[in-house]
């Protein structure tokens, strides 16, 4: 009968080492994410250059940099150094910029039907480079003004994209 006594209090002894080491380690995990927060906050408010959504704040006039490395030198953002959020509010402050043509320019590249004919030496040679399927007879196609043909939807979707032909990477306006 000795045995079991002393087998329970070893484990009430365990168990308040573990609850102890339990109340330990959350209170070091507040004390870390408490010093998250303030970081980030810091972070957040020196990138935003603490600027008052007020009326009577003084307008934040943008200088762009000369080059690169200024740029680089200036900034001093380690980006696999941020947190997701910082990252968020990066591109968020920064925007996105598309390197594509818009609508209104590719819409002066006017498409034509392609016309194949029974007893052509090209018959299934001639395949969009896009979408890598031959062209067929009455097809809208798109010719750029490199001389390169797609069809007209895959050439659409690429320029809205990209503005270079996907061939040879000549610029398609400009």
């Amino acid at each position: 009968m000795a045995a079991p006594n002393t087998y329970a209090v070893h484990v009430s002894s365990e168990t308040h080492k573990i609850e102890a080491w339990c109340q330990s380690d959350e209170a070091l995990a507040r004390q870390l994410q408490d010093e998250e927060d303030s970081r980030d906050a810091a972070a957040m408010r020196e990138f935003a250059g603490n600027v008052s959504l007020e009326t009577s704040a003084a307008a934040v006039e943008y200088v762009p940099a000369n080059n690169a490395a200024q740029v680089a030198r200036e900034d001093n953002v380690d980006p696999d150094n941020m947190s997701y959020e910082q990252l968020q509010a990066i591109g968020e402050a920064v925007g996105t910029q598309s390197r594509g043509l818009s609508d209104d320019l590719i819409n002066y590249l006017v498409p034509f039907r392609n016309k194949c004919y029974f007893f052509s030496s090209k018959k299934d040679t001639e395949e969009c480079v896009i979408c890598k399927s031959t062209y067929k007879s009455r097809q809208k196609l798109i010719r750029l003004p490199c001389s390169h043909c797609y069809h007209a939807n895959c050439i659409t979707r690429w320029l809205k994209i990209n503005k270079a032909c996907p061939v040879c990477n000549e610029a398609v306006f400009g």
